[in-house]
């Protein structure tokens, strides 16, 4: 059962929406996937550097992950437009699962190298890659005149996961190694694909006529590339994941190398990004509203970025482990919080912004502009290898406020979304 989609919007609260069970499923699906998936990011990431030394090493898994966005992003988004959603969801998370089975198996046999590892992170990038067209796009239909409430809920659970994850990651990577980081994960994916099979969504009519992969491809790309404001959202996007996101895969490198920390503290230290972003999006639920959304989603891009430069310089003086772990803590969690402004106003922003019959091809072009994470993640992983994690964050925020400056100078005349 699905909100009716005539509520006025005032009336329809978090609290109706977690009365809705189709909501409810697809919002635990994607709560439980994120688990997952920072879950994976921070024990592969500091599995590769134990067992390669190599900080491009690590950013290459994250890159990996990132790489499908960009490839499959439209792709699935063009699909997504004239198949059915709940399938298509059903049959990747069945895909992925194959996967960690497949990826336990090894690790069992001792036979796991950092090949598989590179393998299973593309193909868990693909899986992410159906989140903004199929999940999300699925919670919008349901959301009813909640959007906003639903989007930030559903970014608020996002956040927490990216609390949860890495903690969880350190906790079994340390105790049960990389065999429990998969086993764990089939299990997790295995309870997802038995909610989505029990989970109902409203009957709707697919679009007539034959499918044409690329004139549908076309016209997403050619709808926003017409519309100032979706355009300027996206390059914010584009922005936020080149110069922006990609300093998260330094964590570890920071925890290992610059505060000798055991996993279990490295996961503790990435959590903490997670809990501001959490706390961040709760806020973000409670206070924002539609005058407001795109100064939340342009400030947050902002100040997330000059947090990775009060980072970096952190990096240099803070003087000795514990006084280091307790600032480098606080930073983390201030960028959090402001990280969080950017992700529940993004999947907002373009799901207002876009008609109804564009908005999976719209979502699927978002999705695409997520993808160019990888030249972030080659770009501070390449540098740090050189030069060392903290001249790289230094230089990677510099590069990102430098093209936040250009786009606020060459867009200030378009009106805000």
């Amino acid at each position: 059962m699905s909100l009716d989609t005539d509520s006025n919007p005032a009336d329809v609260s978090i609290r109706v929406l977690l009365r809705d069970p189709s909501y409810l499923a697809f919002w635990f699906v994607g709560g439980f996937t994120g688990v997952i998936r920072w879950f994976q990011l921070l024990a592969l990431g500091v599995y590769t550097f134990e067992t390669t030394n190599s900080p491009l090493l690590v950013s290459v898994v994250p890159l990996l992950w990132m790489l499908p966005l960009a490839l499959c992003g439209p792709v699935i988004g063009a699909v997504a437009d004239r198949l059915n959603r709940k399938l298509m969801l059903a049959a990747s998370i069945l895909a992925i699962t194959v996967v960690s089975i497949g990826m336990a198996t090894l690790a069992w046999a001792g036979e796991l190298a950092f090949i598989h590892v590179a393998i299973a992170s593309f193909l868990s990038g693909i899986f992410w890659a159906t989140d903004m067209p199929v999940r999300r796009r699925l919670l919008g239909d349901l959301s009813g005149g909640a959007l906003s409430a639903a989007m930030s809920l559903d970014a608020a659970t996002s956040n927490a996961t990216r609390m949860l994850g890495p903690l969880l990651g350190g906790v079994i990577l340390q105790y049960v190694g990389v065999f429990g980081v998969f086993l764990f994960s089939a299990v997790v994916y295995s309870i997802c694909l038995v909610l989505v099979i029990l989970a109902r969504v409203p009957e709707r009519e697919l679009p007539g006529g034959s499918f044409t992969f690329i004139s549908d491809l076309r016209a997403g790309v050619r709808y926003v590339m017409g519309d100032a404001n979706l355009r300027r959202i996206l390059l914010i996007t584009i922005a936020f994941n080149v110069w922006g996101f990609p300093f998260t895969s330094m964590i570890p490198v920071l925890g290992r190398d610059h505060l000798g920390l055991d996993p279990f503290m490295v996961g503790v230290l990435s959590s903490l990004e997670g809990l501001g972003a959490f706390v961040g999006a709760l806020l973000v639920a409670t206070v924002a509203r539609p005058a407001n959304y795109f100064q939340v989603y342009q400030w947050g891009t902002t100040i997330y970025i000059s947090m990775i430069f009060y980072l970096s310089i952190l990096s240099y003086v803070a003087g000795g482990p514990h006084h280091s772990f307790f600032i480098v803590s606080i930073c983390l969690t201030v960028t959090g919080v402001a990280g969080a402004c950017f992700s529940a106003m993004q999947s907002t922003l373009t799901y207002l912004g876009a008609s109804p019959e564009y908005r999976s091809r719209v979502l699927g072009v978002l999705t695409l502009c997520i993808g160019s994470g990888p030249i972030g993640f080659f770009n501070v992983g390449w540098m740090a290898d050189l030069w060392g994690a903290p001249t790289a964050l230094f230089i990677m925020a510099l590069e990102g406020l430098f093209a936040l400056f250009l786009l606020w100078l060459f867009a200030r005349d378009d009106s805000p979304a």
